[in-house]
């Protein structure tokens, strides 16, 4: 048995997954506002908060993830001296973390976690990530809770982490908070 969050932002559809792949270590990362560049085909990557990476992400990976993610140096701070050269460069050559996105419908996409140097930031970012943003109708100002947990890899039979965005639909939100105090 699964144990799952009991949060009205994981949704029934989370849960099927979250059973069907035997997941576990949930955990709430953040809600986040989709921005144009987020859903740009152009930047082709979806930007995580970077107090959430710090806080949250960083030490929820193992040691070998953090560094094919490129996320080793997410808590230093970036000089640019001769010393910490060698060391960017080391993190530019990192291809990024395999990943799966799990959207509304149980939709699976695979993409990659890694850290983008141009801006110090942690994205997602691969070839399915414009399919993961139509399966899941995400678009500029949505709201999106980003949802963490591991489950084991059918393929390669290892422990993978994997996302769920879960886009609110604040009518529903408003419309059912109202069902519940008009029932007496």
């Amino acid at each position: 048995m699964v144990n799952l969050p009991t949060s009205p932002f994981f949704p029934h559809w989370a849960k099927r997954v979250a059973e069907v792949n035997h997941a576990f270590g949930f955990m709430f990362l953040a809600v986040k506002k989709v921005h144009s560049s987020d859903i740009s085909s152009q930047h082709n990557c979806f930007l995580l908060p970077r107090g959430v990476m710090e806080n949250k992400i960083v030490v929820y990976l193992k040691n070998q993830e953090r560094q094919k993610a490129g996320l080793l140096y997410i808590r230093e701070r970036r000089r640019r001296d001769k010393q910490q050269t060698s060391d960017l460069s080391d993190r530019r050559n990192k291809d990024g973390l395999n990943v799966s996105v799990y959207v509304k419908g149980g939709w699976r996409f695979e993409l990659l976690l890694t850290h983008n140097d141009e801006s110090g930031d942690t994205v997602i970012r691969g070839n399915e990530l414009e399919l993961l943003l139509k399966f899941g109708n995400i678009k500029e100002g949505d709201d999106v809770v980003i949802w963490v947990m591991r489950h084991i890899d059918k393929v390669n039979y290892k422990c993978m982490l994997s996302f769920c965005f879960v886009k609110i639909d604040w009518s529903l939100m408003i419309a059912a908070t109202e069902l519940r105090l008009a029932v007496p």
